[in-house]
């Protein structure tokens, strides 16, 4: 008895510590405050197999590349702006010709 109480606790920590591992789909949208480059949102959409990423500026919606995802930073195109978000720090910058801009953004993730 003792036994098989031991296994279904640890068998239940597994399932909770590995519930990241079955996500399906995640979409990460940043709403940003007024900026220079006149970004609103930057929404991220990904699936085990598909990555999109959407710039909007002026409501206008806009694809963008996608350079790189790593569990710390996202790395996007769009036209000459090179978007960085640091997912640790939640921080954006944004480089186009030779300036740097920090945005400044509210982020809102949504999981299945």
């Amino acid at each position: 008895m003792k036994y098989s109480l031991k296994v279904l606790i640890l068998f239940s920590i597994l399932i909770i510590q590995g519930c990241n591992n079955f996500k399906r789909f995640e979409q990460k949208k940043y709403f940003c405050n007024t900026n220079d480059l006149e970004i609103d949102l930057i929404d991220i959409l990904e699936t085990r197999s598909i990555k999109k990423a959407y710039i909007t500026i002026r409501n206008t919606e806009y694809k963008a590349s996608i350079n790189s995802i790593t569990d710390n930073e996202i790395n996007l195109q769009f036209d000459k702006i090179n978007i960085v978000i640091n997912i640790v720090k939640n921080k954006i910058s944004a480089t186009t010709e030779n300036k740097v801009f920090f945005l400044n953004c509210e982020e809102s993730n949504f999981n299945i």
